[in-house]
């Protein structure tokens, strides 16, 4: 049962219904070898060990404590103590395993590698890409150093060597879908479009059952103008994940592109259902009904976006262009404002180019040179 050897601490979602009763049973046995023998060794680490397979890890951790303190040189224990730690949330005790162990044996990949992760999960990202390159310089072939290494670079914006290190970990692994997906992702984010289809494409194969996954596949196509095939896309998409509001948003969209103009609404209607406080989704109904001619309800649609979040000049300068339409100058004039106040630069320049609302804006201005004339008059009449 018990060797001087140390076992990589387990991840008990995979333990199978026996493995855990033999588990569980072996630690049985190791308590009753420590009762007689209090100092063996062996008996503490591999109860540790069992302890932290069967997801009991404050217990690990105590057992992995009592284990150090009658030998604190192995340096594979430091790093199953320090992987027990993480899971607990205590990073940064797991950060000092990890360095006890690179203390004892700099060149122990296994220590490096969760070391540079847990720099990662502390958001020290430039640390952690440090320390994935001497993780790599240990072991190059193993691809999710690389792909980690990818990750923490997009967090500092570092995007095309970002790409470079997802491209590193596919080329050493294609098999893996997650670093697919991230590699599209990245890649769609940059406008890269074909890179980012042949990525999708990869992760698709390996995980067809994925809705997220055509869910990016549909956004790419949609970029290079491929709405029929967008469109697919999302089928595949909410019929795989139904409670999905953003699919059925994502859908929406396209279909308004395409002029399906009362499906798109349908679309709309259940990713609203599904997350009602989300204001595009509010605003893409809005702009539908408003495109379907149904004005009162394009106006109460923009009113709940507006409602979630206040400073949308889109909403305001085509709530005023549905009043405009229902024959409501006051509230198309009051509308308008808002929309120019937030943006005068794109709203004022569009409301000029706008036949509906030429006359409006006239008027406003009218009114507002009005307004600065009785002001010259009651200045002048101040100074008699």
């Amino acid at each position: 049962m018990m060797s001087g050897q140390v076992i990589d601490v387990a991840d008990t979602s995979y333990l199978s219904h026996e493995q855990d009763n033999r588990y569980r049973l072996e630690i049985k046995i190791c308590d009753r070898i420590i009762q007689r023998y209090p100092y063996h060794y062996q008996a503490w680490n591999y109860r540790s060990y069992l302890l932290a397979s069967v997801g009991r890890y404050e217990a690990a951790v105590e057992s992995y404590r009592h284990t150090l303190s009658l030998k604190s040189t192995e340096h594979r224990v430091w790093c199953n103590y320090g992987a027990v730690l993480e899971k607990l949330e205590a990073l940064d005790e797991a950060a000092k395993c990890y360095n006890h162990a690179l203390k004892q044996a700099p060149f122990y990949f296994k220590a490096q590698y969760r070391k540079s992760k847990n720099l990662h999960r502390r958001a020290l990202y430039g640390e952690a890409i440090v320390s994935y390159d001497q993780a790599i310089q240990l072991r190059p072939d193993f691809y999710k150093v690389w792909y980690y290494r990818g990750k923490a670079m997009l967090q500092l914006d570092r995007t095309e060597q970002a790409i470079a290190s997802f491209n590193k970990a596919v080329e050493l692994y294609d098999g893996d879908g997650k670093v697919w997906l991230v590699l599209g992702r990245t890649l769609l984010q940059v406008h890269k479009y074909q890179d980012a289809l042949r990525a999708f494409n990869y992760a698709i194969q390996l995980e067809p059952d994925n809705a997220g996954l055509w869910s990016y596949h549909a956004a790419t196509m949609k970029a290079q103008g491929n709405l029929e095939d967008a469109l697919a896309s999302l089928e595949h998409a909410v019929a795989l994940d139904p409670d999905e509001s953003r699919f059925w948003h994502l859908r929406g969209l396209v279909l308004l592109e395409l002029d399906q103009l009362e499906v798109a609404e349908s679309s709309f209607t259940t990713s609203l259902k599904l997350q009602a406080y989300n204001y595009q989704g509010w605003l893409a109904m809005g702009w539908t009904l408003q495109k379907m001619g149904d004005f009162s309800r394009a106006i109460e649609a923009y009113d709940k976006s507006l409602a979630i979040e206040p400073d949308q000049p889109f909403a305001f300068y085509n709530q005023a262009r549905c009043h405009a339409r229902l024959g409501q100058d006051t509230w198309a004039v009051e509308h308008l404002r808002r929309a120019m106040s937030l943006d005068p630069n794109i709203y004022t320049e569009r409301a000029h180019a706008d036949p509906l609302l030429q006359a409006i804006l006239h008027d406003m201005e009218n009114d507002d040179s009005s307004e600065d004339l009785e002001e010259i008059e009651l200045i002048t009449l101040d100074s008699h």
